[in-house]
């Protein structure tokens, strides 16, 4: 079922380094090209970025007729009560990479080859790694915590591709130490650049440490590894560049455009994102001004309402890598939490005068530290849109800074609620899992 499913994922690649699996992929992992050829396999490695965590978040909703189309399953997350699920899920997709990048840090030490080329290899599957763990913490776990976070419950942390190794939940201080211990490892083993944002890289490494220290509230670390990104890649899209020909075209942004850091997509195990089913929110559709290239380059007019097209896909796929973009909301945010406001509106400015119509942005500036934070959680939410970061973004928001945000949906005259730091948010894992395993669940 599974070799079903990554195959229909291969089939909805459209260029070539996406669509053709290397056929050393096929053959025993004895060689140094063979396990190049495992991490080089871009279905297993870089389309299993688990979007379970924005199917629960608010930046999409339903309408009627939309919630009615869907399945059961698909309905009950949509209200938080979609549970218990099994496979399919994006639990199993994340760990597909995970296994993958064991295999190979399991027989590189056995395999003949030029020391370069075997730190290399190695730092490209740590990374895969922890990439992934990264976004199931964000998932499955509670935000961290300096009081709890030896206690509360994380994911599997698998660091064998011996399947006769029992699963166990490791805490959560534990998953983030294995995080952050593997990209700072493979980031002294990666080169700068790679030949491709389809492998990884030193900036790469970095760009998921500031994603890190920033989803556990350590603002320095945050600002540090985002200031190392964007001292060697700070290229962005010029939107202004975008004719009114390409504004009509369903997905007008290409692949591997040049703000590209790592590219990956998120899964697509359900069909609440998908354009078809999801709608955008309307507040947040009507918070952007009319002088605003995102608006049309990001939606689609659909029954009286929006749906999104600004991947970085040129595909319904959702983008679920690292961009300039992000890194620079990074720097600018966390400039400003550690009291530089005026850098961090810099780096807010640059990215917008690349977003707002030529010669209509007005920069910003002169703002306390209090408004300056708000503006960048609006543009962020508004930038990042749909991209595996906004029920992270949410969780910290609420844990660190207070936002009180509740999620509301109304469906059939019928009110759910989901309130700020439930535990809820904390999503429950696969009944089958739990099973199979013995492991502690979720509350549910």
């Amino acid at each position: 079922m599974l070799a079903v499913l990554l195959l229909m994922f291969s089939l909805t690649s459209c260029s070539k380094f996406l669509e053709e699996k290397s056929n050393f992929s096929l053959q025993s992992p004895n060689t140094i090209e063979s396990l190049q050829g495992i991490l080089d396999n871009s279905t297993d490695m870089n389309m299993n970025v688990p979007a379970f965590g924005d199917i629960h978040s608010d930046d999409y909703f339903f309408t009627e007729k939309e919630f009615n189309a869907v399945d059961d399953q698909s309905r009950g997350f949509y209200t938080w009560t979609g549970f218990p699920y099994n496979y399919p899920d994006d639990w199993a997709f994340m760990y597909v990479p995970v296994y993958q990048a064991n295999v190979v840090l399991d027989a590189l030490p056995k395999v003949e080859g030029v020391k370069s080329e075997k730190d290399r290899i190695k730092g490209a599957a740590l990374f895969y790694r922890a990439y992934q763990y990264l976004q199931g913490m964000w998932i499955y776990a509670k935000p961290w915590d300096e009081q709890t976070a030896d206690k509360d419950l994380g994911i599997v942390l698998r660091k064998t591709s011996d399947q006769s190794v029992p699963s166990k939940r490791s805490n959560v201080s534990a998953c983030y130490r294995q995080i952050i211990g593997d990209l700072v490892t493979a980031s002294g083993l990666l080169p700068e650049l790679a030949e491709s944002p389809m492998r990884p890289s030193k900036i790469a490494c970095y760009g998921a440490l500031g994603r890190t220290y920033l989803s556990i509230g350590k603002y320095d670390s945050a600002y540090y590894y985002a200031d190392k990104v964007l001292s060697v890649k700070r290229d962005l899209i010029e939107y202004n560049d975008f004719s009114s020909a390409d504004l009509l075209k369903p997905y007008p942004i290409s692949r591997l455009n040049n703000e590209t850091i790592f590219y990956a997509q998120l899964t697509t195990s359900y069909p609440n994102l998908h354009p078809s089913f999801g709608l955008v929110d309307s507040s947040l559709y009507s918070s952007y001004a009319d002088n605003d290239i995102r608006k049309p380059l990001f939606f689609m007019a659909r029954n009286g309402y929006h749906s999104f097209k600004g991947n970085y896909t040129s595909a319904l796929n959702l983008f679920g890598g690292m961009a300039v973009d992000e890194l620079l909301l990074i720097r600018a945010e966390t400039n400003v939490r550690l009291g530089r406001v005026e850098n961090g509106l810099n780096d807010l400015n640059a990215l917008l005068v690349k977003r707002i119509k030529k010669g209509e942005f007005i920069p910003y500036k002169g703002f306390n530290q209090e408004d300056a934070l708000r503006l960048i959680k609006r543009e962020r939410r508004k930038e990042l849109l749909m991209r595996g970061l906004r029920w992270m973004d949410i969780k910290r928001y609420n844990k660190y800074d207070g936002d009180n945000i509740k999620l509301i949906r109304y469906i059939d005259g019928k009110k759910y609620e989901l309130e700020p730091n439930s535990d809820r948010y904390a999503l429950p894992l696969p009944t089958d899992i739990i099973l199979l395993t013995g492991m502690e669940q979720n509350p549910l």
